[in-house]
Parts: structure tokens; C-alpha cells; sequence
């Protein structure tokens, strides 16, 4: 018994070339929505990168912020510092003003909410960049409400009174503790700058911070509240 193969109706070449026109038309069709993708995916990563660069361009702010205090809080701790180590027994302790830096809360919102896929076909070395600078923005900020915590235990010391050797060193810990966060900040914010700069981001003022307030950032408040006309005896000279 033979077994006859269906021939095509106008034969097998042209067959062969309308089953290659469809295969091309496939192609073309294919190859077409890739290109569609991939403008799509370049143009989210441009807007990803706009808005992220953004993000830290007002982040480099807010450590500015933060920075241009830095000199008055050394200052004020270091003052703190000083009647600790001379005061005695029943002193009196003037009335600390248990202000900590003015500080403003961190931008995130870009990174916290980013696109694992648009982020993806960012190019590698700055996709290990943004990591780099939000690594240290979460340190940073861990920083900032340590410090605060510790201005914040400083204020059960803001009413004046005769203090213990216990409340000394009380107070002595605090005040270290709080330099100690003062003084790493300077190193920190050199890391954070480094890397925006390799990313070409510079620092950007929020809308909504004014003059008035940044006015009250370059005021550096007295460590101890001073009664009209008198002022307060530091160090040595504290001592009755």
C-alpha cells in the first residue's frame, strides 16, 4: 500500500515562500516590540535616574544642614565637658539648654520605592553607587537619632540644682557619648559627598526649607542659660 504526501495547490516553492513570509512577518513583528521595549526601558531609567539624583541632591542638603552646626555643638559639649570635670559634690548645676543640631528628616521615598527592573538595566558601577549612598544615608540617620536620644537624656539636667557624683557621671557619659556622634559626622559626610560626586549629583534646597529657617540653623545657642547680667562661671572657675 502507498502513502501519497498532499501536494501544495500551486506547489511546493511556493509554499516554501509564503510559510518564509510569515516566519519574516514574525520576526519583524517580534523584533519590532523589542525595540518598543527596550526605548520604554531606557526612558524609565532616565526618569528613574532623574528623580533619584534628585532625591540625593536634597539628602546632600540636609546633611549640610546638619553640618554648619557641627562647630557650635563641639563648642557647647565641649563647655558641658569642662564644669562636669570641675564640679564637686552639691554644686549647683546652671540651667543647661539641652538643644541638640537642627537637623532635617531624610529624602528615601525615591529609593524606597524603586522599580527592581528599571533599576536592574541601570549600568552596574552606579547601580553600586546608589546602594553606596543610601547604605550611608541609613547610617547616617541612625546617627542623627542616637545623637538626639542623648540631647534628649540631657534634658532631665535642664533644671538648675545642686548635683551627686551620680548625676556627674551621668551627665559626663551623655555629653561623651552625644561628641562622639559629633565628631564622626565630618568623615561621614566626606564618604556621602565622594559618592554623589561620582555620580555628578550636587546638593539641591528643598522647597519647602525657608531662609528664615536656615537663619536659625547659623545661631549657635549658649550651652548654659545665663541670668541677666551675670554670666555663667565655667570650668575652674565654676568651684565655690
Amino acid at each position: 500500500m502507498s502513502v501519497r504526501v498532499p501536494t501544495p495547490l500551486h506547489g511546493w516553492r511556493a509554499f516554501i515562500g509564503e510559510v518564509g513570509v510569515i516566519v519574516l512577518g514574525v520576526l519583524l513583528a517580534l523584533g519590532a516590540q523589542q525595540l518598543v521595549q527596550d526605548v520604554q526601558m531606557r526612558s524609565a531609567v532616565r526618569e528613574f535616574r532623574r528623580t533619584i539624583n534628585h532625591e540625593i541632591g536634597l539628602n546632600l542638603f540636609v546633611y549640610q544642614v546638619r553640618t554648619r552646626g557641627s562647630d557650635c555643638n563641639e563648642k557647647r559639649l565641649k563647655e558641658l565637658t569642662d564644669w562636669v570635670m570641675s564640679a564637686r559634690d552639691g554644686q549647683s548645676l546652671p540651667k543647661i539648654i539641652a538643644a541638640a543640631p537642627m537637623t532635617l528628616s531624610p529624602y528615601r521615598s525615591a529609593w524606597d520605592t524603586r522599580d527592581g527592573d528599571v533599576f536592574a538595566h541601570v549600568p552596574a558601577k552606579d547601580r553600586q553607587k546608589y546602594a553606596e549612598f543610601y547604605d550611608e544615608l541609613e547610617s547616617n540617620s541612625l546617627i542623627i537619632q542616637k545623637e538626639l536620644d542623648e540631647w534628649l537624656q540631657l534634658q532631665r539636667f535642664a533644671l538648675p540644682g545642686p548635683v551627686s557624683l551620680e548625676d556627674r557621671r551621668m551627665l559626663y557619659g551623655h555629653v561623651r557619648t552625644a561628641r562622639i556622634f559629633n565628631r564622626v559626622w565630618a568623615p561621614n559626610m566626606d564618604i556621602s559627598n565622594k559618592i554623589a560626586a561620582e555620580l555628578g549629583v550636587k546638593s539641591i534646597k528643598p522647597d519647602t526649607v525657608s531662609d528664615e529657617l536656615l537663619k536659625q540653623v547659623a545661631v549657635c545657642q549658649p550651652t548654659f542659660e545665663q541670668p541677666e547680667g551675670k554670666d555663667v562661671a565655667v570650668g575652674s572657675a565654676a568651684r565655690s
